[in-house]
């Protein structure tokens, strides 16, 4: 039985991807091919889930076993809907230490050059970071995330980051 299910799957993948590059120009890409009815898969989901960055709540959510003092306090990474929430409409909150300097700075800003999340994870965004409003904000103050998540973030699910933020950080 796991074994057909297995051929069944392999089928499935194989006939969306030869579909998928039979109409390359449509945006199949986006189209989950294992859910018949799934449609396109929005872009912060694919943030999210595709990208790994649900992994964040193993820290960045209420109660996570990874939270210590010193965690930004208002990221809740526990559901896709409540990452973007606290992405979205908060300010970074409980930093301490060094990193206290960056408290109040967007999370997410107008750029990605210009947003806390992009600058804990891209070196180069760190490297630059400035915001006229809170000077002592930069590459000294802001975490480097990838130290703590085992090395840098993939650059196609970083670009994607970038990408969602040039577009208005949509919630699709």
């Amino acid at each position: 039985m796991n074994h057909m299910n297995n051929i069944q799957m392999l089928s499935r993948l194989l006939l969306a991807g030869f579909a998928c590059a039979a109409l390359s120009l449509t945006g199949c890409g986006d189209v989950d091919p294992l859910g018949p009815d799934a449609g396109p898969v929005d872009t912060f989901t694919q943030i999210y889930q595709a990208s790994g960055f649900a992994q964040c709540g193993g820290c960045h959510a209420p109660g996570a076993p990874g939270f210590t003092d010193g965690t930004e306090a208002t990221q809740d990474w526990s559901s896709r809907d409540s990452a973007y929430t606290s992405l979205t409409t908060g300010d970074a909150s409980g930093l301490m230490g060094n990193f206290e300097d960056c408290n109040g700075v967007p999370l997410i800003g107008d750029t990605p050059e210009t947003s806390l999340l992009v600058a804990a994870l891209d070196e180069d965004v760190r490297a630059d970071f400035s915001l006229a409003n809170f000077p002592n904000c930069n590459s000294d103050t802001i975490s480097d995330m990838t130290l703590k998540i085992g090395g840098p973030v993939p650059t196609a699910d970083l670009n994607l980051l970038k990408q969602w933020i040039m577009d208005g950080a949509p919630n699709q």
